[in-house]
């Protein structure tokens, strides 16, 4: 450049997006709550399938798989390294670590114990996107007649306080309706009778996790506060999974029990 040419302007930094329909972005598009979503998708569907010390996708991959930019990949891979649950070595990529304490069950559902009791509780829905595809690590498992997928973020209340954040994958076949009403409704009651999904079955891990910066602002609590994290994944009598939902749990505001109940999806 020429003492006499202008300076050219810095380019502002590239995000890079594989995709136009991004899976993740519930409205409330801000990076953090689209990381937090994806590390969760990240633990269920490519960690639990991987070995200790077997080597994992890149950031690209991730958010090329997952329909995310590489800086909320970049971001969710990250929160997995804190949590010891990846490895990374300069060199050597990213690699699976073994798997963190859980507590599994087989019962369909959670019944929520709140003390003192009565207490009001009710949903609050927060966000909601219908997706045009699905992942390919989660069509792998879900019913093979699904083409699109609902997901949807739902908050419990108790006594008007945050008690619990719970964040729904709902695979959806053509001729399947299921709008945003539907999504703060009783979901379950869609799934058996207008989907024909009955009987239906489920399994559930449990284990501890900390309250990232998305998850603390909504929940009204500390970075780093100690959660459960809940894992449900839900199956029609054909083996099939119709639905998952990640929770995160206030262990000060709710308990959890074992018996099986409709009072709570």
């Amino acid at each position: 450049m020429t003492p006499s040419e202008p300076a050219r302007p810095p380019h502002p930094p590239r995000r890079r997006s594989f995709t136009d329909d991004k899976i993740l972005d519930l409205g409330r598009h801000r990076r953090q709550d689209e990381a937090r979503r994806l590390r969760d998708l990240v633990s269920a569907f490519v960690l639990s399938a991987a070995e200790s010390g077997q080597r994992l996708p890149s950031d690209e991959e991730i958010a090329r798989e997952f329909s995310c930019t590489r800086n909320t990949a970049r971001i969710a891979m990250q929160m997995l390294v804190q949590e010891n649950s990846i490895g990374r070595a300069a060199g050597q990529g990213t690699h699976a670590r073994t798997p963190p304490t859980t507590w599994r069950t087989d019962r369909l559902l959670d019944k929520l114990r709140i003390s003192p009791e009565p207490v009001d509780h009710d949903y609050l829905l927060i966000g909601w996107h219908e997706t045009s595809a699905i992942p390919a690590p989660m069509a792998a498992v879900f019913d093979p007649r699904a083409v699109r997928m609902a997901v949807f973020e739902r908050v419990v209340l108790y006594r008007g306080r945050p008690g619990s954040l719970r964040t729904y994958y709902l695979p959806l076949r053509a001729h399947d309706e299921f709008g945003q009403a539907d999504a703060n409704d009783d979901v379950l009651e869609a799934l058996e009778h207008r989907f024909g999904h009955s009987p239906l079955s489920a399994s559930r891990q449990i284990s501890a996790i900390s309250a990232d910066l998305s998850a603390a602002e909504l929940l009204a609590v500390e970075v780093g506060t100690p959660l459960l994290f809940i894992e449900t994944t839900v199956r029609a009598a054909s083996g099939h999974v119709v639905m998952v939902y990640h929770g995160r749990q206030r262990s000060d505001q709710v308990r959890v029990a074992l018996d099986p109940s409709r009072d709570e999806l």
